[in-house]
């Protein structure tokens, strides 16, 4: 019967994680919509959006801190508190880079090189929107190789990051007027970079739930792979 309950308080808490994670991958969309297109008020609205984040964050963090009160988990159990408190954790992180490129979009003055060099900005967003979902989506199936799939698909946003880099110092050379918007877009690049580590933070957190191991980096496919 205590088992039974705790079950289903558990359904409870991640299907509001996965609500807390829409509500992140809306921000990050609507964050590099703003700024690709130079949406101020768009990009006022992310920025004032990320309470609605924090809020969900402390309701799911009390409704863990509830379940260890009354409902006394063991191992697994607690285990798997313990991964939700650490996912909504790195959930609210994304909240606030989406909420800091919306105040790079909001500080910035011009707009020059969006129009046409928006593309790979474009293109980490959309990365980065399927690692968010696919990362908590591992966590509520405990699927171990979509997991694996999100840890490696951030070293494609870091690849993205380095062809970012190259294609702003290259305008910044080129034409020293673009200097300033040029940062703007390493700046927003470099959190776009963050978050891509935040989602295989979360495929690693997956992981150890599942598995009880804290597994390294060059031991994180083959473990998986015998662990699937």
């Amino acid at each position: 019967m205590v088992r039974n309950e705790f079950s289903k308080q558990m359904e409870l808490v991640e299907n509001l994680v996965l609500e807390m994670s829409k509500m992140c991958k809306k921000s990050l969309e609507d964050a590099i919509l703003a700024f690709t297109t130079s949406d101020k008020n768009l990009a006022e609205i992310v920025k004032n959006g990320d309470d609605e984040i924090d809020l969900k964050e402390m309701e799911i963090e009390e409704k863990c801190i509830s379940l260890m009160a009354r409902q006394q988990p063991v191992a697994g159990d607690l285990r798997e508190i313990l991964t939700v408190i650490k996912i909504i954790s790195k959930l609210e992180k994304i909240g606030d880079m989406a909420s800091r490129i919306a105040k790079t979009t909001i500080n910035s003055e011009n707009n020059y090189l969006r129009s046409k060099n928006s593309s790979t900005i474009i293109l980490m967003g959309e990365m980065l929107q399927k690692m968010l979902e696919d990362s908590t989506c591992s966590f509520k199936s405990r699927d171990l190789k979509l997991a694996k799939e999100v840890y490696f698909s951030d070293k494609k946003i870091d690849e993205l990051y380095k062809t970012l880099y190259r294609e702003m110092t290259c305008h910044m050379i080129e034409n020293p007027k673009t200097i300033g918007e040029s940062s703007d877009f390493l700046i927003v690049g470099t959190y776009l970079e963050r978050v891509g580590n935040i989602c295989a933070s979360i495929g690693d957190r997956t992981a150890y739930m599942v598995t009880g191991e804290r597994i390294k980096e060059e031991e994180f496919e083959g473990k998986i792979d015998k662990k699937s």
